[in-house]
């Protein structure tokens, strides 16, 4: 409990000076929209794969990162919809996952024999470490789940290879970890299940291998329905690039790994918005290597079979912070150092665990010297005008240092006690020089969901097309400023708004060149308005009726429209400071559904929308000609058209917007739509073997237990009764 209490005292304790500390870039512009829409789908006992209108960020199945199959992730966005304040939301979801990570790895080392106190210093290392609270914490929600999952991965794992618990728990935790969104989940649960397997092997206890290499195979089988449609998407997407190359973008060398114990070094390398981190990225904790020269290492060399778990574990990963910025579809290695931080921290408690060796005592304090003087010469070296930063943390490491050496002497706890109270010491005051992730945005969005919703009611029913550029330079960047007129990210399907506007991290490839949109649902300050009134390539038809939109939205920063001629059917409604407001005068034909544009002799009778994605159209041809439907919806891969039965192809535009040609056969019918994740049946299929898997592995451990039993109760009834006193 001492360890959960400093944690989460750890977790509040950036809210002081930034209340908004976790309510930052991609939680706020990204996973707040999505917690909603899969919280208030899962309420109403249904999946959310595709929201039409989230257009561009609403293919939840293709982003992948949210996690639509998790059912611990939903179940968090479910349990979170009563609380109207976004920025608790985020907090509570994500001080979930520091309690999740801190216990972990808690069990974890306990599992490699670290002793109670020790592993309670080790559970509180990992969430309060510099990268771990400031950016996945503060910002890549994605990169904290599955960090916080890796450590029961493993727990399972190990206890399974020693007969000691059940591949069913490692198949649980793989699965939670693995289908969280974040590709780097299934990966460190590839690597954990290896360390593992390597473990077991070097200490001759093959036997379990066998069902951890299944437990691996099924646990891949069953994220295949996670990240098959990220990849089956790419056609349309940004993602499809993807290479490897090396421009040491986010990637750390042994010199920043080396400062893990320097509370003030900002490595300094191009970091998003600066050419250097605004928080201690590499920092783990201000003891690690202080306290290096007083531990007992041969221990590692007596033991390294039994620790080469973490050994095999922490290797890989260091391997992997070293080499190329961009593998493929993975990119940026820096996001990996917690992943390695684990293994350091796994190995730290089971040296401690082993008591300090107090003989040399002046040579080791030397050393302390050095390790504490190195430290500071790492962080003065990349930001030299921080120095007496830099000395006042050295003068705290070493008397912190001196008082946790005195404190031993009376206990292993008390020690721990003085190492946790460091710990949070640090902290603050590293929250007073730093106190933001300044590195990522800060879109500083209103904070209550219902006065958003009673801010923006005015922009529905129908479509709103906004056209803004950036939220980096927003003078009045607040719910009472811009906001009031323009959000970003996906922060108008909060608001109950269907808007083009969305953070996406696969985005649509056309109509973003079209609208001139980035990630976040921003547009250029150049040709964002123009192309609204244009007929796309291949239309007769402006893009704002494909789109069906019924409002514009134009930043004046970005260009004053009231002095614009109205388009044909639209008018200038209202002109505030920050945004000029376009409504349409008119109808547009089929309200009931998505159709938007008919080309050549046909009639449509009906067009209806008939569940959250599916859409029928009741037609008459009127001629000989080529028909052509469009449909204001992205034409995401998966969609399926079918007329009285009978498939027939679906298309896109050149704007990327969905098109059907009716077949030349059919006078009349009736034409359905309908959409399922690409390699929907491929995904069934896998899932399906990976269950099998898991049965089997069930079956199998049913029956060693029943074996089990029945060899010890005939052991029983063969042993002697005893002779009666």
């Amino acid at each position: 409990m001492t360890m959960l209490g400093v944690v989460l005292a750890g977790v509040l304790a950036p809210l002081r000076l930034a209340p908004t500390f976790y309510y930052w870039d991609d939680t706020a512009a990204a996973s707040v929209g999505a917690w909603r829409a899969m919280g208030a789908a899962a309420l109403e006992g249904r999946l959310l794969p595709l929201d039409l209108e989230m257009w561009r960020g609403g293919n939840l199945a293709a982003e992948a990162a949210f996690g639509l199959y998790n059912p611990l992730l939903t179940a968090l966005s479910a349990a979170t919809m009563p609380i109207d304040d976004l920025a608790l939301v985020a907090l509570v979801i994500k001080g979930f996952f520091f309690l999740v990570m801190a216990l972990g790895v808690y069990l974890l080392c306990r599992e490699y024999g670290a002793r109670p106190w020790p592993a309670a210093l080790a559970g509180s290392m990992l969430p309060l470490s510099g990268f771990t609270l400031w950016m996945d914490g503060a910002a890549w929600v994605t990169g904290l789940t599955v960090t916080a999952l890796t450590p029961w991965v493993w727990y399972t794992a190990k206890r399974a290879a020693e007969a000691r618990g059940s591949l069913l728990w490692v198949v649980l935790a793989g699965y939670l970890c693995g289908s969280a969104g974040n590709p780097y989940g299934l990966i460190a649960t590839a690597i954990v299940i290896g360390a593992v397997i390597v473990e077991a092997f070097l200490c001759r206890r093959p036997k379990r291998t066998t069902g951890l290499v299944v437990v691996g195979i099924a646990v891949a089988l069953l994220c295949v329905a996670t990240y098959l449609p990220f990849v089956l998407s790419s056609s349309v997407s940004y993602r499809t690039g993807s290479q490897t190359l090396n421009d040491e973008y986010l990637s750390p060398g042994l010199t920043e790994l080396l400062g893990l114990s320097s509370p003030s070094l900002t490595p300094y390398m191009p970091a998003f918005s600066y050419n250097y981190f605004t928080f201690p990225a590499a920092f783990l904790a201000w003891f690690v290597l202080p306290l290096a020269p007083w531990l007992r290492w041969p221990l590692l060399r007596s033991q390294a079979r039994r620790l080469a778990g973490p050994f095999v574990f922490g290797a890989v990963y260091l391997l992997l912070l070293l080499g190329p910025s961009q593998v493929w579809f993975f990119r940026w290695p820096f996001r990996l150092i917690p992943y390695l931080w684990l293994g350091v921290v796994v190995l730290f408690a089971v040296l401690l665990s082993a008591g300090l060796d107090r003989s040399h005592a002046r040579v080791r304090w030397l050393l302390s010297a050095l390790a504490v003087f190195a430290g500071l010469w790492l962080a003065w070296s990349d930001m030299p005008g921080l120095t007496r930063r830099h000395v006042f943390y050295a003068g705290l490491i070493t008397a912190l240092l001196w008082l946790v050496l005195r404190m031993a002497r009376r206990s292993e706890r008390n020690l721990v006690l003085v190492a946790l109270g460091g710990t949070l010491l640090v902290l603050v005051l590293q929250l007073r020089w730093m106190p933001v992730n300044a590195n990522m945005s800060n879109y500083n969005f209103p904070r209550s969901e219902s006065a958003m919703q009673e801010t923006f009611a005015d922009y529905g029913p129908g479509v709103t097309v906004q056209l803004a550029y950036t939220v980096g330079k927003l003078p009045t960047r607040n719910a009472e400023g811009i906001y009031q007129d323009i959000l970003f990210g996906s922060m108008h399907s909060v608001a109950g708004v269907e808007s083009l506007t969305a953070y996406s991290g696969v985005g649509f490839n056309a109509l973003d060149r079209a609208l001139c949109m980035n990630f976040q649902g921003a547009t250029c300050r150049e040709a964002a308005w123009e192309p609204l009134w244009e007929e796309p390539e291949g239309s007769d038809v402006v893009l704002a009726d494909l789109l069906k939109a019924d409002t514009v939205v134009v930043q004046r920063d970005l260009i004053d429209t009231s002095a614009e001629p109205s388009p044909e059917g639209w008018e200038l409604t209202e002109s505030t400071e920050f945004a000029d407001i376009w409504r349409r005068t008119g109808t547009l034909p089929w309200p009931d559904g998505r159709l938007s544009a008919v080309s050549g002799p046909v009639e449509v009778t009906a067009d209806q929308r008939t569940s959250e994605v599916g859409e029928t159209v009741t037609f008459e041809r009127e001629g000989p000609g080529r028909v052509e439907l469009t449909f204001a919806r992205l034409a995401w891969p998966g969609y399926t058209a079918t007329v009285d039965g009978e498939t027939v192809p679906v298309g896109e535009n050149s704007v990327g917007l969905l098109t059907v040609a009716l077949p030349a056969g059919a006078d009349a019918g009736t034409l359905t739509l309908s959409w399922t994740p690409p390699g929907a049946q491929l995904s069934l299929a896998a899932v399906g073997l990976g269950g099998l898997a898991v049965v089997a592995l069930a079956a199998v451990e049913l029956r060693h237990r029943r074996s089990r039993g029945t060899d010890s109760t005939a052991r029983r009834r063969a042993e002697p009764a005893e002779a009666p006193h």
